[in-house]
């Protein structure tokens, strides 16, 4: 089933021949990698939970934001908790198409199998029927849904749904056939899109073989909560991978090569090198850089084990032949980055997962600002969840109204907090969110549109400052 994808999303040796060797390096410097989305591109991810509340489309915007500062890009989320294909039908025209989106990137299948219909302890009439069923309304409501996105002039990005984890010790249910489920809506969504000639995004094979192999040393591995939905920071990191991989995201920050010796500068890709000085023991440059690299996301780190994300994603290397044989340190803008051998920097080092350098600092900056712009963007769309879910029949504009009808709201979940299949907790949340939220929505938007310029303001090119400066070797007792 798709081993050859599988293949090489898992082999990261193979992943980083094939991509080194498949790149030309261009003899502009200046030129930069192709991009999937275009300048001013409006994206809208359209989907559940898993894209509502989970980051990974922040790793995304975060990668498009250090890869290709030349590009202004607006990532918005238009996920629904709870929701499928057929809501999101429902929803098109005042919460995708009033945003002016030029792509919408599409996930369901979570929620469409109708997990209830694989219950063992509840089992329901005519289950296999039932769940024939519901598949096939899928299917015709991601027909319907691409069909209106194509005559509003919408490049698409169809994404398959992740697993469910049937394998997992939990408390929770254990839905067998859920899975299976959301495999054969993935087969369908891979070859429907093939049949529009638009771009797939396949999550659901590679993150089954993940866990498969992560379950062979490890029982207890997962990429989902206990709930064996919704996965955590590491499976949206990987996801985020799995996004940028399979629609051709570029290897590279930049590449520099430069033989010290002869003060000449061999390659160069997407940096502009130059002012090169060779004085005795140490070796000066200048070069301007026209990508940051990824930062280390601190809490998905297992993250960088599972899938290779630095080998595949984010090579900054930097190398240096034409030296004397000893130990050197590397410094950029006066700071000290590194001790490196003559041999280390003849052969190429990268920087890209160095923590010292003020390259990775910025990225840093960058990190925070896209995490703070997604937990907003999470924030709105939980408004909009219980609007949708609880407030139908509601003028919204009569906020004593809402109030009313949340409270009670409210109050009939407590009732039903011994109830685990009542989700209490979760809807008790999410209705107080909305009426602690509501009054500062304009001020959230306004600070999402902050946050996008801050971060378009600092990713911007740099010229850094380099220095090589040989070590003093010990001098040897007489």
């Amino acid at each position: 089933m798709r081993n050859t994808l599988i293949s090489l999303l898992l082999a990261g040796s193979f992943l980083l021949t094939l991509a080194a060797s498949g790149s030309a390096r261009p003899s502009d410097p200046t030129s930069g990698p192709k991009a999937l989305f275009h300048n001013n591109d409006r994206i809208c991810l359209v989907g559940d939970s898993i894209t509502h509340s989970g980051p990974y489309h922040s790793y995304v915007f975060l990668y498009y934001a250090t890869r290709f500062p030349g590009l202004r890009l607006t990532f918005m989320n238009c996920g629904i908790s709870g929701d499928s294909a057929s809501g999101m039908r429902q929803r098109l025209d005042w919460d995708v198409y009033a945003k002016n989106p030029t792509v919408v990137a599409l996930s369901a299948g979570m929620n469409d199998v109708n997990r209830s219909l694989y219950s063992q302890t509840k089992p329901p009439e005519n289950a296999a029927e039932k769940q024939n069923d519901a598949i096939e309304k899928f299917k015709e409501n991601i027909r319907q849904l691409t069909s209106s996105f194509r005559e509003h002039g919408l490049r698409t990005i169809f994404i398959t749904p992740t697993l469910y984890d049937e394998d997992l010790d939990s408390l929770t249910e254990n839905l067998r056939g859920v899975n299976a489920a959301l495999g054969t809506c993935s087969d369908f969504i891979l070859d429907f899109a093939k049949s529009q000639n638009a771009v797939a995004v396949d999550f659901w094979h590679p993150m089954n073989e993940l866990s498969r192999k992560g379950k062979q040393t490890d029982a207890a591995f997962t990429l989902t909560r206990k709930d064996r939905v919704h996965p955590e920071s590491v499976g949206h990191l990987i996801m985020a991978y799995l996004f940028l991989d399979q629609t051709g995201a570029p290897q590279d920050v930049w590449r520099l090569s430069i033989d010290a010796e002869r003060v000449q500068i061999l390659a160069q890709s997407n940096c502009e090198a130059s002012g090169l000085i060779h004085d005795g023991n140490r070796f000066e440059f200048s070069n301007k850089e026209f990508a940051l690299p990824f930062p280390v996301i601190e809490e998905a780190k297992e993250a960088y084990r599972l899938v290779p994300i630095t080998e595949r994603l984010n090579q900054q290397i930097l190398q240096i032949s034409g030296l004397a044989g000893g130990r050197y340190t590397l410094t950029i803008n006066g700071s000290d980055v590194g001790k490196y051998s003559e041999a280390q920097l003849q052969h190429g080092i990268n920087l890209a997962d160095n923590p010292r350098t003020p390259q990775n600092a910025i990225g840093g900056k960058l990190a925070l600002l896209c995490s703070e712009h997604h937990s907003l963007g999470s924030k709105l769309r939980t408004l909009r969840r219980v609007e949708i879910k609880h407030l139908a029949k509601v003028d919204l504009s009569d906020r004593a109204a809402v109030e009313v009808s949340l409270r009670q709201f409210i109050a009939e979940k407590e009732a039903q907090k011994h109830d685990p299949e009542a989700n209490s907790g979760y809807y008790i949340k999410t209705a107080r969110t909305y009426l602690e939220e509501i009054g500062n929505e304009a001020a959230m938007k306004e600070r999402m549109k902050e946050l996008e310029d801050e971060i378009y303001r600092l990713n911007q090119p740099q010229t850094y400052a380099y220095a090589v400066l040989k070590e003093q070797e010990p001098e040897t007792q007489q």
